[in-house]
């Protein structure tokens, strides 16, 4: 699978001429502010329907137009795909190969692994940072995750609205610990499953001889979800608490899950540069995945690769990689790479117009 072209409209600054992608290593160079990452951005969303960058698509919508389009063109055995966004008053709509389609039919076409300047935030903030992180890296490997942590989401909403003040009775949240516990049930077997097939409790470090491991530690453990009438009278049982809260206090939307390094927690105590190494590591442990189960590399992504990864952790990605993997860089300071990435085609981009050296 590669992603062969993309053509835009009204999207970000990028001009509207069509924009034809190399099957190798994509370097995207020019000044900042020019729309190098809002070219990646456009790809991704164009396969992924959302953006790395904003939560808020219209925010992507260049001002003054009423909405965006994009229409990305992949490779795929036996035939190419063509995917289709539009983002507009009316919302979002989806098209793939010019019929009505949903989410799960792009992520089924198309597989990125991203990284940008705020990958690190999943390892220096909060708990939700990495929930996001690996519910993404699951979306890419079972997209039917998406449905189930959508469904998961939309009961922890309806039960939080009858946790407030004077919302409901207890028998009338009795149903609702009941869907809270099926749908959780789901979405930690999806997760502590998937974390086993990575190997994540026994990762190295690729760059040291440290060790890596993710520890994940379920809000409700799956023993307990397993007997449906025991956690329910867990959330029975702790009834009170959550109602002087106003919110569902147990749950997947409170997993936690740590990074470790020879057994101390990344956040805590790694530097700045051991932190990036067990990123990457974790990242190339995922690519390592999706090739024994797709059997090819996903397409990757890396925004200011100068920012983001010295020479010698480069070195080891693309290393990593085998030449028939799609990568897309961006760079401010192109001439660092090219020396290095003899093979490499290189785009420059200005004003929003992408041009081939």
């Amino acid at each position: 699978m590669r992603i062969e072209s993309l053509h835009t409209r009204a999207f970000r600054n990028l001009t509207e001429e069509p924009v034809a992608f190399a099957p190798g290593i994509n370097l995207f160079a020019g000044r900042n502010g020019q729309g190098k990452t809002s070219l990646l951005e456009a790809v991704y969303c164009a396969c992924y329907t959302k953006s790395f960058r904003t939560h808020r698509l219209e925010e992507c919508v260049r001002h003054g137009e009423g909405g965006f389009q994009l229409r990305c063109r992949v490779a795929r055995t036996p035939l190419p795909r063509v995917l289709d966004v539009r983002v507009g008053p009316g919302g979002k709509e989806l098209r793939l190969d010019e019929k009505a389609a949903d989410v799960t039919d792009f992520l089924d076409t198309a597989a990125i692994l991203c990284i940008t300047a705020s990958h690190l935030r999943v390892i220096t903030e909060g708990p939700d940072a990495r929930r996001r992180f690996f519910d993404g890296l699951l979306v890419l490997f079972r997209p039917e995750y998406l449905h189930r942590l959508a469904a998961y989401r939309r009961v922890v909403r309806h039960r939080n609205a009858l946790l407030r003040p004077g919302a409901a009775a207890a028998a009338v949240l009795e149903p609702w610990d009941r869907k809270l516990v099926l749908a959780a049930r789901a979405l930690v077997h999806h997760r502590e499953s998937f974390l086993a097939e990575l190997g994540a409790a026994d990762l190295c470090d690729r760059f040291s001889a440290a060790a890596v491991a993710v520890r994940y530690a379920p809000s409700l453990p799956a023993g307990l979800l397993a007997d449906e009438e025991a956690a329910v009278a867990h959330l029975a049982l702790h009834r009170e608490r959550e109602l002087q809260a106003g919110r569902s206090l147990y749950g997947p939307h409170l997993d936690r899950f740590d990074f470790h390094l020879d057994g101390r927690n990344v956040r805590r105590y790694a530097s700045s540069g051991q932190k990036r190494s067990v990123l990457l590591s974790v990242y190339l442990q995922v690519m390592d995945l999706y090739r024994e189960r797709r059997g090819a590399f996903p397409v990757v992504m890396i925004d200011d690769v100068d920012m983001e990864l010295d020479l010698e952790r480069l070195r080891v990605l693309l290393g990593h990689l085998d030449a028939k993997t799609q990568i897309f860089l961006t760079s401010s300071k192109p001439e660092i790479f090219t020396a290095m990435l003899p093979a490499c085609d290189v785009f420059r981009i200005e004003s929003g117009a992408v041009h081939k050296y």
